[in-house]
Parts: structure tokens; C-alpha cells; sequence
């Protein structure tokens, strides 16, 4: 919170009780709102749909991503003594499998989706590109449920770029990839 001071202009301290009202105002004007992913592309080609063809474009892999969405919360807590709640939401489909773990292609394997959401408190870097999040123990215990960000990044002009490490069962087997997906803000409406 002591760096929400700081970027309101009230210097910065180590314990911070304060945040200037104008500033809160100023990072939900910003961040505040809900985004959808614009692209989404993976560091391996992938066949996660089993239509023969493998990309690097999840949106096109990934049906169900194209319906879920990042949200980024701004609350002042009604005091102006009082330090601002920051919660970044992160929608993404799980692939559900039975039978549950295939060991390599199996085409009697069904697969489908399950919307997941994971949620944490945040911080902003210092100059307030990256939001830095802040799992809670439990978030770590399972990271296919929980599959936590590697990065947050802010694009600018209403866009934030997430990357994370997804394991996704494709045509070859199991594969784990790097996914970088960018979300712009189509409403200031949590």
C-alpha cells in the first residue's frame, strides 16, 4: 500500500495507512474493469482442438478462452485513512479429460472445458507496468487448478498481457507451453 502513496504523491514509507483519494481515482480510471483476450499466442505449435492442425494461436486451439476474461478491481475502502483493495480476476478454461490423465492421444479420450476462476490481491511495480500478484498458499497446492501468472504486464490504451506456463493435452500427448495472451478493457462496469 506504501507504493500507492508513493504514486499519489505522498512520498514513500515502509508502513503507509494513507492513499490519496485522487490517486485511488486515478488507478480506477486506468485499471478498473473487466478485459477480453484480443490474442493469445503459445511457444509450441499445439493441436489442443484434435483438428490435425497445429498452432500457436490459442484463440483458435482454445475455443472457450475467446469467452473468458481478466478483471481488474480498484476499491477505495470508503476511508480516505484507508488504503485502496486491489484484486486482479483471471478466468481460463481447464481442460477436463476422461479418462482423467491419458498418458499419450487417445482418441476415445473426451475432452471438454471447465471455466475456472483464480483471484488475487496485487500490487503495482514502482513504475506501474507490471501489477505484481500475490498468491495465497492454497493457490500453489494445485497449479493446474491454480495456474498462477508468471507476469502481468500493463500494454497501455486499456491492455494488460498475461504470461503463463499451461500443461494442455494435444494430438502428441501432454504438453506444457508458455502462454501469452493480451486482454484490452471493453468495460469500466466490475
Amino acid at each position: 500500500m506504501c507504493l500507492l502513496a508513493g504514486l499519489a504523491g505522498l512520498g514513500s514509507c515502509r508502513e503507509c495507512d494513507e492513499v490519496a483519494p485522487d490517486g485511488v481515482t486515478a488507478l480506477q480510471e486506468q485499471f478498473h474493469g473487466k478485459y477480453a483476450p484480443i490474442r493469445s499466442t503459445s511457444s509450441l505449435a499445439l493441436d489442443v482442438d484434435r483438428d490435425g492442425n497445429a498452432s500457436t494461436d490459442m484463440l483458435a486451439e482454445i475455443g472457450d478462452l475467446s469467452n473468458s476474461w481478466v478483471e481488474v478491481r480498484v476499491y477505495s475502502t470508503g476511508s480516505n485513512s484507508a488504503p485502496a483493495s486491489l484484486t486482479f480476476i483471471h478466468q481460463w478454461p481447464k481442460q477436463e479429460l476422461t479418462p482423467a490423465e491419458p498418458t499419450n492421444d487417445n482418441p476415445l479420450s473426451r475432452l471438454w472445458y471447465a471455466t475456472k476462476v483464480v483471484y488475487w490481491s496485487f500490487s503495482f511495480d514502482s513504475s506501474r507496468t507490471r501489477l505484481l500478484l500475490e498468491p495465497q498458499p492454497a493457490d500453489q497446492s494445485n497449479p493446474e487448478l491454480y495456474t498462477p501468472a508468471e507476469s502481468v504486464l500493463v500494454k497501455g490504451d486499456g491492455q494488460i498481457e498475461v504470461t503463463l506456463s499451461k500443461r494442455l493435452y494435444t494430438t502428441e500427448g501432454w504438453k506444457t507451453a508458455r502462454i501469452v495472451t493480451l486482454y484490452g478493457r471493453f468495460t469500466k462496469t466490475t
